[in-house]
């Protein structure tokens, strides 16, 4: 339990939950998509790189990528948030050190 405190594990912990979240709903949605394709449509749609889709989406695979950006966007703010804090007790802590 001591792990899930850490602000850097709650940030690659969130991080990995979007991404599975989206390779589950783009492979469910989208049944001509394999994993792989699944997987790809997530990273390319939560690094907001839009290379280009695998295949034609369906109104629900578009309406499920409406919902994963806006999820994802939320979702990797607060992990870079975590990110941040971690970033920070470190910073502080190494400031702490070097004033003794």
């Amino acid at each position: 339990m001591h792990l899930i405190k850490s602000p850097l594990t709650r940030a690659l912990l969130l991080l990995l939950l979007i991404l599975l979240f989206g390779v589950i709903g783009f492979y469910l949605i989208e049944t001509n998509y394999s994993l792989f394709d699944a997987l790809y449509m997530s990273v390319i749609t939560l690094s907001t790189v839009g290379y280009t889709e695998v295949g034609e989406l369906s109104a629900q695979g578009r309406a499920f990528a409406v919902l994963f950006i806006l999820l994802g966007f939320l979702i990797v703010a607060i992990a870079f948030r975590f990110l941040v804090e971690y970033i920070a007790i470190d910073w502080s802590l190494e400031g702490l050190k070097q004033k003794k």
